[in-house]
Formats: structure tokens, C-alpha cells, sequence
């Protein structure tokens, strides 16, 4: 999830426009586009991960577009589309989409079906696909979106934060793999430093992990004696460069 590039090919800006505002909000990258003709304009340059298609579109169609797509791109393709007939399904998928959405669509539904595609065809950053490569290198990195004040682990379960909450990870996701002081990391919680008998950060830590009880991945942050605690990664944020809020 932490850099999926989508292209969003429709026609119709009332629906292109909010699906795309919700993708940003979830931390992707999506460059819109009226129809295939833009899209290859910019093909090169924007590598998408997935292309959010549809059929009906001007000049080219978008069954007539998948597998050139496929081809030129290396990206996975999802047709999004009003045509739902059982016939024009089963061509699109024929053609090479990975999969076939009918309008009207649920948000959450196109959210569930892109992550899946993104973890099934494991895009790294030049567009290429490695199967063999991908759980290693990138099955297991987490993502901390600041704009939404949401952790996501690796196999998209969602967790909102508190305020505290997020001050600790903005401080722990800053430098993966470097241990942050108890002291530091008590700033986010309002206080001047900790005391000896203050738990009030172990049990942060412990109630985060809970949020991911149900994952299939438990949540890396380890506790560093004598120093404070660490987030070993890998993880990736929406902005880097994100203030720790109160």
C-alpha cells in the first residue's frame, strides 16, 4: 500500500474526481485521466502499479486498451465500469483485467480489491514485478498515514490513533531501526520526562498492539533496555516530514 501509483482512466469527472479524493486520503498516488490517448501521454513517466479503467470511454475503449496496457506498463489493470453484463465481464477479464468492478461501487470495495492487487502482483519502484521477491522485500512493511492519523499493517488492517498515539510513532517512524529515549518519547505524551515508576508509554505500546490483535502481522516496535523503544521496520509514511500534533 505505502506507494501504490494508481491511473485513473473515466470520462466522467463526478466520478472520476471523489473516487480519486478518496484514494489520496488512504495514501496512494493517483494521476486522473480522461481516456486512454491522455493516459499513454504520461505512461512513462508515472509507472502506475494499477489502472483504474473503464470501458465507455472516447477514442479508445477500454476492452480495446487492457492488454496494450498490460504490455507497455507491466501494471495491473481493474476495469471500473457501468457495462456489468455478463458477456462484457467475462471479455474484459479475457482480455488480461485482473479484475471487474461495476458502477455504481463501493469505495471500501475498491479500496479492498486495489490493495489486493497491489500484494498479489508485488510493484516495486521501476514498475518491474518480482513474485519471488515480493513477501520479503515488501510483504511485511507497514504504513503510517499522517494525513488520516492511521496505522496499516501489511495485510491492511486499520487502526485509528490518538493523539498520543500518533505523537509516539511520529517520533518512533522517523528514523526506522534507530531507538528513540523514553525521555523523547514521553514528549508526545505531554510530560517532561519519565519517571521511574511511570508507565503510562509501556502501556501505549501495549494498547497499539492490541489494535492489531486480529492481524496476521504483530506490531514490530520493541522496547530497547535502558534506552527507550524502536520500530525496526520497514515502514513508510504518507509525509515524511509530518509534525508530531497534540
Amino acid at each position: 500500500m505505502p506507494s501504490i501509483r494508481i491511473a485513473l482512466v473515466d470520462d466522467e469527472p463526478d466520478f472520476r474526481q471523489p473516487v480519486a479524493r478518496y484514494l489520496r486520503k488512504r495514501g496512494m498516488t493517483v494521476y486522473e485521466a480522461g481516456s486512454v490517448e491522455e493516459l499513454r501521454l504520461a505512461l512513462s513517466e508515472i509507472a502506475p502499479n494499477i489502472i483504474l479503467l473503464d470501458v465507455g470511454l472516447p477514442g479508445e475503449s477500454g476492452l480495446d486498451a487492457v492488454k496494450s496496457l498490460r504490455e507497455e506498463g507491466k501494471a495491473g489493470v481493474i476495469m471500473v465500469t457501468a457495462r456489468g453484463g455478463l458477456e462484457e465481464r467475462i471479455e474484459g477479464l479475457c482480455r488480461g483485467a485482473d479484475s471487474y468492478l461495476c458502477k455504481p461501487v463501493s469505495m471500501r470495495e475498491l479500496e479492498a480489491v486495489v490493495l489486493s492487487l497491489w500484494r498479489r502482483i508485488g510493484n516495486d519502484d521501476t514498475g518491474e514485478t518480482s513474485a519471488d521477491t515480493t513477501t520479503e522485500a515488501m510483504g511485511e512493511e507497514w504504513f503510517f498515514d499522517t494525513n488520516a492519523w492511521t496505522l496499516i499493517s501489511p495485510d491492511g488492517e486499520r487502526a485509528r490513533l490518538s493523539a498520543a498515539e500518533y505523537g509516539v510513532l511520529s517520533l518512533l517512524t522517523e528514523a526506522p531501526g534507530e531507538p528513540v529515549s523514553r525521555d523523547h518519547l514521553f514528549v508526545a505524551l505531554k510530560k517532561n520526562q519519565s519517571g521511574p515508576d511511570d508507565r503510562s508509554l509501556d502501556v501505549l505500546v501495549s494498547r497499539l498492539r492490541r489494535k492489531f490483535a486480529t492481524s496476521a502481522f504483530k506490531l514490530p516496535i520493541q522496547s530497547v533496555r535502558g534506552v527507550g523503544y524502536v520500530f525496526p521496520g520497514p515502514v513508510s509514511r504518507s509525509n515524511p516530514a509530518a509534525p508530531i500534533r497534540h
